[in-house]
C-alpha cells in the first residue's frame, strides 16, 4: 500500500464538575480540560476505503461497546470536511494517553483530533 503524506494532531479531554446535565437546558456548568490526550495520525491512500486503528487505552469493553457510533462519528466527520473514501482511501490511527472512559470526553476528543488532522 502506497501512503501520502501524514498529518496528526491532538485533542484533549474534558471534566464537567457540576451541572452536567445542566447544559442541555443552557445553564452553565463548570468544566475543566484535562492534560490527557487523543492523537489522530491521518494517511492518505492509493486503496479506496477506511481503515481505523485505535491505540487509546480504554476501560474494558468500552471501545467495543462504542465502537459503531464512533465509526459513525468518523463518517459524519470526514463527510463535514468533503473527504470521499470511496474514491480515496484513509487511514486514521488514534493514540493518545486519554483513556477510553464514559465522561471524560474521549468521544469528542476522538472526532476533534481527526477533524484538525
Amino acid at each position: 500500500m502506497t501512503s501520502f503524506p501524514v498529518d496528526q494532531t491532538r485533542a484533549f479531554g474534558k471534566l464537567i464538575l457540576f451541572g452536567e446535565h445542566f447544559v442541555v437546558y443552557k445553564v452553565p456548568a463548570l468544566v475543566g480540560a484535562v492534560s490527557a490526550y487523543t492523537d489522530c495520525k491521518l494517511e492518505y491512500t492509493t486503496e479506496p476505503g477506511l481503515e481505523v486503528i485505535d491505540n487509546r487505552p480504554a476501560v474494558p469493553l468500552y471501545k467495543e461497546k462504542k465502537m459503531d457510533e464512533g465509526i459513525e462519528a468518523i463518517n459524519l466527520t470526514l463527510t463535514h470536511l468533503g473527504v470521499d473514501t470511496k474514491k480515496s482511501g484513509v487511514k486514521l490511527t488514534f493514540g493518545g494517553d486519554l483513556c477510553c472512559a464514559s465522561g471524560i470526553g474521549a468521544s469528542a476528543a476522538q472526532v476533534v483530533s481527526l477533524a484538525r488532522a
